[in-house]
């Protein structure tokens, strides 16, 4: 049976506007600012790349450090408790039905494992995963196909049996450089134009489309051709970058 892959963030739960607020919030506490487009630009990258990059400052430096921790804090305190109502209608309803036809499920997410956790457990999803994938589990995280491929060798399948299903960029190029299927979801962060520049094969608009286009990928049998690549060097599409944390 066929695997499939779920970010999180804007694609299982409607956390990218809360994402914002919150390093809007963190920023403001460490006495910064940056504008709206700045800071959902770096929505769906790790919390300290994104910080890297608003503050203009190294990765390992202390303010970017702070600056994550309290961004942890401020989400735990304000995003974490709502977590069930965010959750898109439909999700749960798909993601059982995917189990019930004997279908392998992870996520697959930029977060740290204990924020994934954190997440999905309040929410009632948590129990539903075979596998749970997180940053920091593998060398490289999205694009590169790491996190994927390590999803996939969790679940006992190959790349060839694998659907990924994201909002963002990244989450297109992940699949694509993994040769696994791309799924792009319209109702999270990006647009249809940028899922399909970075190599989405599928765009839907809805949850319930999902559900209909997972029915028909799962259903047909592995392609054994394999799916190119596009260059982890090629600079993602200028569209609404949102993606989620960390």
């Amino acid at each position: 049976m066929s695997a499939v892959l779920f970010d999180l963030d804007g694609t299982l739960l409607d956390t990218p506007s809360a994402i914002a607020d919150t390093l809007h919030a963190t920023l403001a506490e460490r006495g910064r600012s940056a504008s709206d487009a700045r800071v959902r630009a770096t929505i769906g990258r790790p919390l300290a790349a994104s910080f890297a990059q608003l503050t203009e400052l190294p990765e390992d430096h202390a303010e970017v450090t702070a600056a994550v921790e309290l961004f942890r804090r401020l989400f735990r305190e304000q995003a974490v408790p709502r977590a069930r109502e965010l959750v898109f209608p439909g999700i749960r309803a798909l993601l059982e039905g995917l189990r019930d036809e004997g279908h392998q499920i992870a996520i697959v997410t930029s977060k740290i494992r204990p924020s994934a956790e954190e997440l999905l457990k309040p929410a009632g999803l948590y129990e539903l995963f075979h596998a749970v994938v997180c940053h920091g589990m593998a060398e490289r995280g999205k694009p590169h196909p790491d996190l994927a491929l390590l999803a996939a060798r969790e679940l006992g399948r190959g790349p060839e049996a694998c659907v990924v299903v994201g909002d963002a960029v990244d989450d297109m190029r992940m699949a694509r450089s993994a040769g696994m299927r791309a799924v792009g979801v319209t109702y999270g962060v990006a647009t249809e134009e940028a899922l399909h520049e970075a190599g989405a094969h599928t765009v839907v608009r809805s949850v319930d489309a999902l559900t209909a286009v997972l029915g028909t990928l799962t259903a047909a049998p592995p392609s054994a051709t394999p799916l190119p690549a596009p260059p982890l060097s090629a600079p993602p599409p200028t569209a609404p970058p949102l993606s989620a944390p960390h």
